[in-house]
């Protein structure tokens, strides 16, 4: 059955019900992206080597690995590397195996035998040197070094400062160019970005050994390492 409101009610409903409002307007943002890079010159480098040899006899194989490690800690110690620079732990030994066709399984043929050498080198006018020195003393495997910067974390803070004064300009920039000014910030994100430490460049080889240092006999030059860092910001846009 359909019930008919009297205007008592009807009134006393329209008295109690919520009054309308317009919708306020939303607020108003810009989102930059802000970037930040400091370059400097690596003070420092880090080197990786490896001596292996392989031999039928295990006893053979160590001692030929640990003469060739000796002599290169005797070279370095020379160049006035102290002991604390320098690891040698790193250690392996594996069984050597080849494939025989007339008995169809695989037959021990010697030992492989390995040691790691890692140099952290804090004069790198020596690099050069203690590169060469490696070889010299029989290291058969050197990687490139890794170049590093003693004050990273200070540096990484500045690229990071630069990049957050760098999204504030931005946003202040499209602000004004509105007509508007910059409000306060509402959502912040930073990140940074490591650098690859570069390699040392090797240029053209001396043909002639000279007194002047194993890096120019090598013709290695260090890049410069570049420390970045990412600020995303969104700022509230304020009316004039």
């Amino acid at each position: 059955m359909i019930r008919t409101l009297t205007p008592l009610v009807l009134a006393s409903l329209l008295l109690t019900a919520p009054a309308l409002r317009a919708e306020e307007p939303s607020h108003r943002h810009v989102a930059v992206t802000g970037e930040g890079e400091i370059s400097v010159m690596p003070d420092r480098a880090r080197l990786r080597m490896g001596v292996t040899r392989v031999n039928e006899d295990l006893s053979a194989a160590e001692t030929e690995v640990n003469k060739t490690v000796r002599a290169y800690l005797a070279a370095a110690g020379k160049l006035g590397v102290k002991e604390e620079h320098l690891n040698t732990t790193g250690v392996s030994i594996n069984p050597e195996y080849v494939w025989d066709e007339k008995t169809r399984n695989n037959r021990l043929v010697g030992y492989r035998v390995s040691r790691d050498i890692e140099v952290l080198v804090l004069k790198l006018e020596q690099l050069g040197d203690l590169v060469m020195r490696a070889t010299q003393a029989g290291v058969n495997q050197v990687q490139p070094p890794q170049l590093e910067y003693s004050k990273a974390r200070e540096v990484q803070q500045q690229a990071l400062v630069k990049a957050a004064l760098d999204a504030q300009a931005r946003a202040k920039l499209l602000a004004e160019t509105l007509g508007m000014k910059l409000g306060p910030v509402h959502q912040l994100n930073a990140s940074e970005n490591a650098p690859t430490p570069p390699m040392p460049k090797v240029m053209m080889m001396r043909a002639e050994a000279t007194s002047d240092g194993g890096n120019q006999e090598m013709g290695l030059n260090a890049g410069e390492l570049r420390y970045g860092a990412s600020v995303n910001a969104e700022f509230e846009l304020l009316a004039k």
